[in-house]
């Protein structure tokens, strides 16, 4: 019920039981895509704190104390801040710390952001008169912008779940600075031979060896070959890919302005920005730069739209039926 209030400004609600299940599938969809889900048992923490009574909840909050949890940057900032924290966000490292007596870790693993709660552990594991596990981070990820930690919300992300075309299409899209840093945390290629490929292969050809590498990890050799040649067609090419989004909708006559369509097939999130990307170059109608917000398309022709790495075909759909996409074949 208690979200992860780290790197919060502002109080993250409880959350229901139906969440936390729907949360958790989520999880094991990704983490699966890794681990090999014979090998790995999960377990829920509702399985001890289930089980613990008031008397021994009332124990495990006098082994820390508020100043403490206050030390934490997060709490420290909203803290001075004035702004609220609520007693269920404190409790968060304390009920996070407790799941390591529960299981007897002797490894934790999180990231740097995790350093606070994984150090509670420790902590109560001594309190509780066990060893101390091993405390192992890792470092954050920084996103597509190569700035903020890659995070859904800051729409700087890819999603593990992501076709493999779109996939490949952001990791080209990333800074050549910012690519080696993917590669020294996402890859197995050693740092020796990283700065090798530095010295001695092009960026572009380092990018694509990386794109290829993370989407077979993520999929398939054999899809991140496809993802390869798809992308190299789209972009280098001027070719459209043989998979490709349709998007079926109607529209009077067939016919819709370039920025209320591009908005409607969900290449923008709204017509303005539609409007601005026209402007500013970054939409192809059929291969064809379309500078002119206003243009009037056909919608019956089939035309496909690319808005900056993503595309999408359009076709006429029934009067009354709204928007439907698919992925169709050529």
């Amino acid at each position: 019920m208690i979200g992860d209030p780290t790197g919060r400004s502002a109080t993250r609600p409880p959350l229901t039981r139906e969440q936390i299940e729907q949360n958790a599938e989520t999880y094991k969809e990704q983490v699966f895509k890794i681990l090999d889900p014979k090998k790995t048992v999960i377990d829920f923490n509702r399985r001890w704190f289930g089980a613990m009574n008031s008397d021994e909840f009332v124990k495990l909050t006098a082994k820390y104390t508020v100043s403490q949890l206050l030390e934490r940057e997060d709490f420290h900032k909203r803290f001075h801040e004035e702004k609220p924290i609520s007693v269920h966000e404190l409790l968060y490292p304390l009920v996070q710390g407790y799941d390591s007596v529960a299981l007897e870790a002797d490894v934790e693993l999180g990231g740097t952001d995790q350093k606070f709660n994984l150090l509670v552990g420790r902590e109560l594991q001594r309190a509780y008169g066990q060893e101390s596990q091993v405390v192992l981070t890792t470092p954050i990820l920084e996103g597509l912008d190569g700035v903020q930690k890659m995070s859904k919300s800051l729409g700087n992300a890819i999603g593990i779940h992501e076709p493999p075309l779109e996939m490949y299409g952001k990791i080209m899209s990333i800074s050549d600075e910012m690519m080696w840093r993917y590669y020294e945390l996402l890859t197995d290629v050693q740092v020796a031979e990283i700065e090798k490929m530095k010295r001695d292969v092009h960026p572009m050809q380092a990018k694509k060896d990386l794109a290829r590498k993370i989407v077979a990890d993520f999929h398939s050799a054999d899809a991140a070959t496809i993802a390869a040649e798809d992308w190299a067609k789209q972009f280098q090419k001027d070719e459209v890919p043989e998979d490709v989004e349709e998007a079926a909708i109607d529209a009077p006559e067939n016919r819709l302005r370039i920025d209320k369509l591009i908005a409607r097939v969900g290449l923008a999130g709204s017509v303005s920005d539609a409007g601005r990307m026209v402007k500013h170059g970054a939409v192809r109608v059929n291969g064809a730069a379309v500078s002119d917000p206003t243009t009037i398309l056909d919608i019956s022709s089939r035309p496909t739209l690319q808005v900056g790495r993503k595309i999408k075909r359009v076709r006429p759909g029934m009067p009354g039926t709204g928007l439907v996409t698919e992925t169709v074949s050529r």
